[in-house]
C-alpha cells in the first residue's frame, strides 16, 4: 500500500512538473526588437537619426498600451562602425534578448555582418540605409528600407541623359560604398550613351585630393559626380572650389548628412543630391517638424524616416495574426518565422521615403524600395546649413 502510495504520489509529481514545464514553455515572448546601428562611429548621424525616428513611431504606441497589451522593448547597440561589434550584437539579440527582429546596419560593412548573424540564427533583420547592392541579393531573412546605390546611379544617369548632359567625370573614395557607387554609376551612365571623361579614386584618409581634382578638371566634364565619405567629401568640395571648377557637382546621400555640410561650410553649396525624401508631401514635411521638436533641427536626411518607415512594418507585421499566434504559444523561432513571412506579404506600402509615385514592395523583392519615382533632387545652400528641393532641370543649367 504504501508502495502503490509512493508511485501515486511520484506520478502526480512527474504531472506537477511536466504541467510546470508546459505552462512555462507556453509563456507568451516579449516583444523584443534590437536597434544595431552605428551611434558613434564615421556614420553616427544615420544610426543616431533612425533610432530616433524609430521612437517616434513606437513610443506613442507604447504610451497607449502597446500591441495587444504588450509593449515593445526596444533593446539598442551602437556599433562604431565596427562589422566585429555588430556580429557580437545582432547574435546577442538573437540569443540572450530573444529578439523578433532586428532593426539597422546603415553602414554597408555593419549590414554584412548583420546579415550572416541574421541567416545563421534565423531572426529577421530589417537593413536601413546599407546601400552595398549584393546585401539582398537572395536573400532568406534580410529586408532592405533603403535605396541601394544602384538606384541612386539610376536616378543620376536619367537626370543628366534628359538635361542633354553627355560627359562626366567620377571621382570616389576607396571604400565599399566609394567604388560600388562609382561602379554603378559607371554602368548607368554608359548604358545611357554618357560619356565618362575621368575616373579618379582616392584613399579615404587622404589629405591632399588634389591631384585626382586637377586629372578631372584637365578632363574637362560637363558635370563632377563624387561618391565619399564626410570626412574626405569635405576635402574634395574644398578643393573643387579652390581650383576654380564651375561645373555642377552632384554627390549621392553624404551631400546630405550633416557630417558632411558642417565641414565643408560654403563649399557644400550648389551640390546636387538625389534624395529619397520628398520634403513637399505634407505627411514628411510634419514628421520632420515633429523631429525638430523632439531632438534637433533637421530636414531631408533619409535616416530618420527610414527608420520610422522600419517602425511601421514592424507594428504590422506583429500584429499580424500568424505572428500572434507564435507569439502567444512562446514560440520564439515560429515568430521569427512568421514575422519573415509577413514582412511579405504586408510589406508593399507607401512609407515616409520616397514619393507617392515610389514607396516599398516587399512582395517581389527583399529590397523595398523601387527603381522608378523614389527620389526627387536637392540642392545644399546657406553655407551648409540649409537645403531644398530643385528642378535638376534648372540646377544643371543654371551652372
Amino acid at each position: 500500500m504504501k508502495r502503490h502510495a509512493r508511485i501515486l504520489f511520484g506520478s502526480a509529481a512527474i504531472a506537477v512538473l511536466t504541467l510546470g514545464v508546459a505552462s512555462a514553455s507556453a509563456a507568451p515572448l516579449d516583444l523584443v526588437v534590437c536597434h544595431v546601428d552605428d551611434r558613434s562611429g564615421s556614420a553616427a548621424d544615420t544610426g543616431i537619426e533612425s533610432l530616433n525616428g524609430l521612437k517616434m513611431l513606437i513610443d506613442p504606441i507604447n504610451a497607449a498600451g502597446g500591441i495587444d497589451g504588450q509593449k515593445i522593448k526596444l533593446v539598442t547597440y551602437d556599433t562604431k562602425t565596427d562589422p566585429q561589434l555588430a556580429a557580437s550584437f545582432g547574435t546577442r539579440c538573437a540569443d540572450d534578448d530573444h529578439g523578433l527582429l532586428i532593426i539597422g546596419g546603415s553602414p554597408s560593412a555593419v549590414a554584412n555582418s548583420l546579415v550572416g548573424v541574421a541567416n545563421q540564427s534565423k531572426i529577421p533583420l530589417y537593413i536601413l540605409a546599407a546601400a552595398s547592392p549584393p546585401l539582398t541579393d537572395n536573400a532568406n531573412y534580410q529586408f532592405r528600407f533603403g535605396p541601394k546605390v544602384t538606384q541612386d546611379s539610376i536616378a543620376v544617369a536619367d537626370a543628366l541623359a534628359e538635361n542633354g548632359i553627355t560627359k562626366v567625370a567620377i571621382i570616389n573614395n576607396s571604400v565599399p560604398f566609394g567604388i560600388s557607387g562609382a561602379a554603378s554609376a559607371k554602368k548607368e551612365l554608359t548604358e545611357k550613351g554618357i560619356q565618362i571623361t575621368s575616373e579618379q579614386t582616392y584613399d579615404v584618409a587622404a589629405t591632399d585630393v588634389s591631384p585626382q581634382i586637377i586629372n578631372t578638371m584637365q578632363s574637362d566634364p560637363q558635370v563632377i559626380l563624387v561618391y565619399p565619405y564626410p570626412a574626405d567629401g569635405a576635402r574634395v568640395m574644398r578643393t573643387i572650389r579652390q581650383m576654380g571648377l564651375k561645373q555642377p557637382v552632384i554627390m549621392p546621400r553624404v551631400g546630405m548628412m550633416q557630417a558632411f555640410r558642417d565641414l565643408a561650410g560654403k563649399d557644400a553649396d550648389g551640390v546636387l543630391v538625389p534624395s529619397s525624401v520628398d520634403t513637399k508631401r505634407p505627411d514628411v514635411a510634419k514628421f520632420f517638424a515633429q523631429y525638430s521638436k523632439d531632438y534637433a533641427p533637421l530636414a531631408m536626411s533619409p535616416s530618420p524616416v527610414q527608420g520610422y518607415d522600419a517602425g511601421t512594418l514592424t507594428v504590422k507585421v506583429l500584429k499580424d495574426e500568424k505572428v500572434q499566434a507564435a507569439i502567444k504559444a512562446g514560440n520564439l523561432q515560429g515568430a521569427r518565422d512568421a514575422i519573415r513571412d509577413a514582412t511579405t506579404r504586408l510589406g508593399d506600402f507607401t512609407g515616409l521615403q520616397g514619393t507617392l509615385k515610389g514607396g516599398y514592395d516587399f512582395s517581389k523583392s527583399h529590397h523595398g524600395p523601387t527603381d522608378k519615382g523614389f527620389f526627387v533632387f536637392v540642392s545644399v545652400d546657406k553655407a551648409g546649413k540649409g537645403m531644398e528641393i530643385v528642378d535638376p532641370t534648372k540646377a544643371l543649367k543654371a551652372k
